[in-house]
């Protein structure tokens, strides 16, 4: 199916050509909760590769494009995990993936994620939470997300009393 898309970008630009949209679902868990896929993960992968693009291209400053938030590159120095790939526009192995949880009793801003516990303890939870993954580049400060994750959720077991 394919669609009109008038998408604006950081930046200012917006695309105005036919595009297909998709969007990559990969089930982490089986079953439904309040009417949503549970256990879905989003890969934004597609729009990654086609900002890139724009990126490499210069239909987008470089400035736009490489503006991480001081405080997103400090969750990416002290709590990132380091990839093994090289930065996409500066080609320096700085990238680093920071993990931020979303969701009730939780800050505006979000949670960053500074061990595997957090993510345990909230996936043992009744409430429904997102955790985004964002790639950050400490040389250049590019940043993008590249998955949000359902964590959450579990229902907890009552016991049923049988009447004697």
């Amino acid at each position: 199916m394919t669609r009109f898309a008038a998408v604006s970008m950081p930046g200012g630009l917006s695309t105005r050509k036919v595009e297909r949209t998709t969007v990559w679902l990969v089930a982490k868990r089986a079953g439904t909760t309040r009417g949503t896929v549970r256990g879905a993960v989003i890969d934004f992968r597609i729009l990654r590769r086609a900002y890139l693009d724009r990126v490499l291209c210069g239909a987008v400053p470089r400035h736009d494009a490489c503006d991480a938030n001081i405080d997103l590159r400090r969750a990416a120095q002290h709590y990132g995990v380091a990839r093994r790939t090289a930065c996409p526009v500066c080609a320096q192995h700085e990238l680093r993936n920071v993990t931020y949880l979303f969701g009730p009793r939780l800050p505006k801003s979000g949670k960053c994620v500074t061990s595997p516990r957090v993510l345990r303890d909230a996936d043992t939870r009744p409430e429904l939470f997102t955790a985004y993954t964002v790639e950050v580049c400490l040389a250049c400060q590019w940043n993008h997300v590249l998955s949000a994750s359902p964590y959450g959720g579990r229902r907890t077991r009552t016991r049923v009393r049988r009447q004697a």
